[in-house]
């Protein structure tokens, strides 16, 4: 029991979310004596739900990633039918995997929000009940920890991380961007040459909104519109409401024109979507791409400056930084600031 409880008490420290999850699989891993653990978040795209591992505990050691990092290849849940059973009917499932020689136990990680992910134990024989016991007693710490990072993490109205967390992510990004480790370099693949990008969304003429029809009107078209967010974007996409009618995007893509692509979408989403009582409502954006040497201000501020210039020229649209630094429609601020402009 006393050896459970360090290992409680270990997990309960942290905050990081990636920390989270490797002190639980180390956790079970010792507890269970399992041969391997490991924690995959699930991705929902449109062709499908997709697996990540992004935490593995094993005899060849513990192995994570941060929560903007890809971890190994996504998979299709398809292709894994016990994993399959988890995500799309939340269940418990055990399968003998004779070729190995192995059991491997899969446990859905549900939260309010749905399955976010599967815990997966392999082990040389079924676990028994004390041992089940054990694996469902340590998920249920985690899904509650999650749940209570959830809380801290996201803003109230909408549901979508706030400035606090923002901060905090965009520097794990620059960190890892910056300062790869051996580690990194081996295991990069092709897609790890992707960029990271971010947008400023503001909606066009939210005063108007609220002065019109009310701020109980104003509410619901910032739900409506983190919704559109949502299920326009990519569950691996970091989406985040800075205050007022201020949202941010971050983006991981090869291309510049893959980052418009699923921009433009969400901004014809918007255009197209009919908000009750007020009708139409569109949305203005700026973008930018991240590199290693930049500060979060200088980042913010470069979308900021797209983003004045989307509106001051019709607004209901898209303007890229690096682009219109390019034609000569904006200039390298000398004091880049934090803030983001209300127009």
């Amino acid at each position: 029991m006393i050896h459970v409880l360090k290992h409680v008490e270990s997990i309960t420290q942290h905050r990081d979310r990636s920390l989270l999850e490797a002190g639980v699989a180390s956790a079970l891993f010792e507890l269970v004596k399992a041969k391997e653990v490991n924690l995959y978040k699930v991705q929902s795209e449109e062709s499908g739900h997709f697996l990540e591992r992004v935490t593995h505990v094993g005899q060849d050691g513990l192995r994570f990633n941060s929560e903007f990092e890809p971890g190994s290849d996504p998979v299709p849940v398809s292709t894994r039918p016990e994993m399959q059973a988890c995500v799309e009917a939340a269940q418990i499932v055990r399968r003998h995997d004779e070729a190995g020689g192995v059991f491997v136990h899969c446990f859905p990680i549900r939260v309010e929000r749905g399955v976010l992910g599967v815990l997966e134990v392999i082990c040389a024989a079924p676990l028994d009940d004390d041992d089940l016991g054990t694996a469902e007693g340590f998920l249920g710490l985690y899904r509650n920890y999650l749940n209570l990072l959830d809380y801290s993490e996201r803003d109230t109205l909408t549901g979508l991380r706030n400035r606090k967390t923002f901060d905090e992510n965009i520097g794990k990004i620059l960190g890892n961007i910056a300062r790869p480790t051996d580690d990194d370099k081996r295991r990069r693949r092709p897609e790890d040459s992707h960029q990271h990008w971010l947008a400023v969304v503001d909606v066009d003429h939210f005063k108007r909104v609220n002065d019109q029809f009310g701020h109980l009107y104003g509410d619901e078209v910032l739900l409506l519109l983190a919704r559109i967010m949502r299920q326009s974007f990519r569950q691996q996409d970091k989406l985040f409401r800075f205050g007022g009618e201020e949202f941010v995007v971050v983006l991981r893509a090869a291309t510049e024109a893959e980052v418009h692509r699923a921009l433009e979408r969400f901004r014809r989403a918007v255009e197209d979507y009919n908000f009750p009582q007020i009708g139409r409502v569109t949305a203005s954006i700026g973008y930018t791409m991240i590199k290693p040497e930049d500060t979060i201000p200088e980042i913010v501020g470069r979308a900021d400056d797209a983003l004045y210039v989307a509106k001051e020229n019709g607004r209901n649209q898209l303007a890229n930084y690096e682009a219109l630094l390019a034609e000569g429609m904006i200039s390298v601020r000398e004091q880049p600031s934090g803030d983001i402009e209300l127009f």
